[in-house]
């Protein structure tokens, strides 16, 4: 009895690591779809320099669009981009600091960018705290 209990916890075990290693793949997979030097450049069309990226995350965009997410594609529209036609997809976001923004809001500002098949479709630019901002690509 004891050893099926010891297998059955081994079998979650190994089945944990399996799932771990498999999200692990898709995420390299995915990151390695596009370059920082991709997302970087897309960001210098739009004006901004940045750092160093210093922040890669997968990232999904929902289908159908929630309250927030039809806000956020208003700020990618503002900037010629539109997310619509990627619901449902799988990404990732780079984020870097931005270091020519026009004046200083007190914290760091950073810009994001949505990889998706290896092409930059949208973004952003903000501050993390409670009192900031965030607003298009474009200004």
């Amino acid at each position: 009895m004891r050893e099926a209990v010891i297998m059955k916890k081994l079998k979650y075990y190994i089945t944990s690591l399996v799932i771990i290693a498999v999200s692990t793949a898709a995420f390299t997979v995915f990151a390695g779809e596009a370059t920082d030097e991709k997302a970087k450049a897309f960001l210098g069309s739009y004006g901004w320099e940045t750092g160093e990226c210093i922040e890669k995350a997968q990232v999904i965009i929902p289908e159908p669009f929630d309250l927030v997410y039809e806000n956020y594609n208003l700020l990618q529209k503002e900037a010629g981009l539109d997310l619509e036609p990627y619901m449902g997809k799988y990404g990732v976001r780079y984020t870097y600091e931005v270091t020519n923004y026009p004046y200083d809001p007190g914290e760091p500002v950073r810009a994001n960018v949505i990889i998706i098949d290896g092409e930059c479709v949208g973004g952003d630019i903000c501050t993390v705290s409670l009192g900031g901002f965030i607003h298009s690509l474009a200004i």
